[in-house]
């Protein structure tokens, strides 16, 4: 792993474990927006589903992340991961909204439960020093893996199944084999012993840093919500293509962008953290504004994809920076406590822009998402330009 820098056995191991889980929910999250729609879902419905399950990883995020700098990481991402890798599977048996909305609260813990318990694992196993090569390398693999598995709905065409049977099949048989990865958690996941020196559930020696770094995420999220989780829908509505071309378009971008993140700890090198965060945003921005323009699904897709890989660089360095300046004992309960600040403006701002595209305004979530874009990475340099 020299490309990236050194990595630790012990976070490498982590990272490959991820690998099923991760191939996974690259194929439901492009599926379940188009699957639905097409079993005659509205987007409306959809987006107050994804919404469900944005607000119920918020809601437990923080308890979890608690229960782990107090007692560890190892317990909280096997279960997180095993109810991600169940719930992942209940698409493909019932399309009923009320079950759908309850495995939708599920799977938010779930997911609360295992990424809560990520950054802050990683964080534990590496120092200052080997953190952008890790988090770099963990982005590219997650990424890398949840592009291929975006690309399983273009194979339907070729498949003696009707897209209905198919997209059924591959609910349940991804979802079974996903369970490998909480599985690997017990083989390779060790957890550090630590002293928790803060009691209640701030954290407070971190707050201030905190506070900072979310006034900007918080943007971010709101911004991302209103059409990023329902680009597929969108390709849908404007182009009036399926997953079988949404699919593999998400494929190729997942994996552009997460051999791109390998560029990740070069361009920390030469910018630094904070400046290689504000470029590659803003350039992504520019190209997200573009894409309502697209008189193709072509064009559109071309733009998606340069727009996706700038943005995500930016996570890798963004999680090595805050990682850096937390208290190490507060790791977990901070990072949880900017992730709820993300995703309950991007849970709640999913409902928006599925309203927006149901009511036939297909540019102005765009918009909207590149004006709050913009303000947050102005916001984030002004308030960390001068952090080294």
């Amino acid at each position: 792993m020299r490309f990236f820098g050194p990595v630790p056995r012990n976070a490498l191991l982590a990272i490959l474990g991820a690998l099923p889980l991760a191939f996974c929910l690259g194929f439901y999250q492009v599926a379940f927006t188009v699957f639905l729609p097409l079993e005659g879902i509205s987007v409306t419905d959809l987006g107050a589903l994804l919404t469900t399950a944005g607000l119920s990883s918020v809601l437990f995020s923080i308890p979890f992340a608690i229960l782990s700098d107090r007692y560890g990481r190892k317990g909280i991402m096997f279960l997180g991961g095993f109810l991600t890798s169940l719930i992942s599977i209940i698409p493909g048996i019932t399309q009923s909204f009320l079950i759908l909305e309850a495995s939708a609260v599920i799977g938010g813990i779930g997911d609360a439960m295992y990424l809560a318990t990520w950054n802050a694992y990683l964080a534990d196993s590496t120092t200052e020093d080997e953190r952008p090569a890790t988090f770099s390398l963990s982005f590219m693999v997650f990424t890398v893996a949840s592009g291929i598995g975006s690309a399983v709905p273009g194979l339907f065409h070729f498949l003696p199944l009707s897209l209905d049977l198919a997209h059924r099949l591959f609910f349940v048989t991804l979802g079974v084999l996903s369970l490998l990865t909480p599985f690997s958690v017990i083989k390779w996941v060790t957890d550090k012993k630590r002293e928790f020196s803060h009691s209640g559930i701030l954290p407070r020696k971190s707050l201030g840093i905190i506070a900072k770094f979310s006034s900007a995420n918080l943007l971010i999220g709101l911004g991302a919500g209103l059409i990023i989780p329902l680009i597929p829908t969108w390709f849908y509505l404007r182009f009036n293509v399926t997953d079988e071309f949404s699919g593999p378009l998400l494929a190729v971008t997942y994996i552009v962008m997460g051999l791109a993140a390998g560029l990740s700890p070069r361009i920390s090198k030469r910018c630094g953290l904070v400046g290689g965060v504000v470029l590659t945003q803003l350039l992504s921005t520019l190209f997200l504004i573009a894409m309502p323009f697209s008189p193709t699904p072509e064009v559109a897709a071309s733009l998606y994809v340069v727009r996706s890989t700038l943005m995500n660089m930016a996570n890798p360095l963004s999680d090595s920076f805050i990682m850096n300046l937390i208290a190490e004992d507060e790791r977990a309960t901070a990072s949880s406590f900017n992730a709820v600040v993300w995703r309950l403006p991007n849970a709640a701002s999913t409902v928006v822009g599925g309203s927006l595209l149901n009511a036939g305004n297909l540019s102005s979530p765009f918009y909207l998402c590149a004006g709050l874009y913009a303000v947050s990475v102005l916001l984030f340099y002004g308030l960390f330009r001068k952090v080294k």
